[in-house]
């Protein structure tokens, strides 16, 4: 299966003829407000992950996407890139190696600050735990959730440069620039634990603020990040910058687009039962 986009313009190709009045219904029915003892009912697990009628909801027009959303798109990006091409050239860490990250560093306590060993992040890098070495991939993705935004960190190996990724950069706070930093030692002390021949002296990265497009309200941080994850590579394709601005409508339907891929993807084990329950069951190609 091709590795999931949230681009509109493709999905008409992957979903065959599916019609646009099936697709709504299918997105309406999974991201309407759920009833209390709905919340915990569950529409999607794979991949080691599930996801409830609560973290759909969030996938509605104007809702704020739930830490759960960001992970499950991430993890199918990746499992969807290695089935399409046999390897993941782009690792996303799950949302909770930056909550690690965030309690950790102890910004305001230079003193009690640890380094890291390999035993403190062997669930993040270590091959055995994650099937490959993302020491070889060609970048390193790191959603962040910070003072209730979402933004993301991308990470060059080979030229050992970490990109900021925000589209609110442009309204920094003073704790927010301090993560970055505290992220960039961070990420300093991961080349040591993923490069043996490295040392610390030699393993000093560049961070640098990309010119992203920035968001024109609120509740759509999450879908920034998600297009980030998928489209993001450094290079200059939109004029002159690496990632192109959206509308509203085009938001909109990044979010459609999301919510029918994770629910109508062939590895989801109860896609069948919801696509039933949505009463789209005989109308999918």
């Amino acid at each position: 299966m091709p590795m999931p986009s949230l681009d509109p313009s493709t999905s008409s190709t992957r979903q065959g003829k599916t019609s646009l009045s099936t697709l709504n219904k299918l997105y309406y029915f999974c991201t309407r407000r759920p009833k209390q003892h709905e919340e915990s009912s569950v529409l999607v697990r794979m991949f080691g992950f599930y996801l409830t009628r609560k973290d759909t909801y969030s996938l509605r027009p104007k809702g704020w996407l739930s830490l759960m959303v960001i992970l499950a798109a991430g993890k199918m990006m990746m499992e969807d890139e290695k089935e399409r091409i046999g390897v993941v050239t782009r690792h996303i860490f799950s949302p909770f190696f930056m909550n690690k990250v965030i309690c950790e560093s102890n910004l305001c306590k230079e003193h009690s600050y640890k380094p890291w060993r390999i035993e403190d992040v062997s669930q993040f890098i270590l091959r055995n735990r994650l099937g490959y070495d993302i020491s070889q991939c060609k970048l390193v993705f790191a959603p962040t959730l910070f003072e209730e935004h979402w933004s993301c960190f991308a990470f060059d190996p080979i030229n050992k440069t970490l990109y900021v990724l925000d589209s609110m950069c442009n309204k920094l706070s003073t704790s927010k620039k301090n993560l970055d930093n505290a992220t960039k030692l961070r990420f300093e002390e991961l080349l040591v634990l993923l490069y043996p021949n490295l040392t610390k002296e030699n393993a000093t990265i560049t961070l640098v603020y990309v010119d992203v497009p920035m968001q024109s309200n609120i509740h759509d941080c999450g879908v920034y990040v998600l297009k980030y994850l998928e489209t993001w590579d450094g290079s200059i394709k939109w004029q002159d910058k690496t990632m192109p601005d959206y509308s509203y409508r085009e938001i909109l339907e990044f979010r459609q687009s999301l919510m029918c891929e994770l629910v109508q993807h062939p590895k989801n084990e109860v896609r069948e039962e919801i696509l039933k329950d949505a009463g789209v069951w005989g109308n999918l190609r």
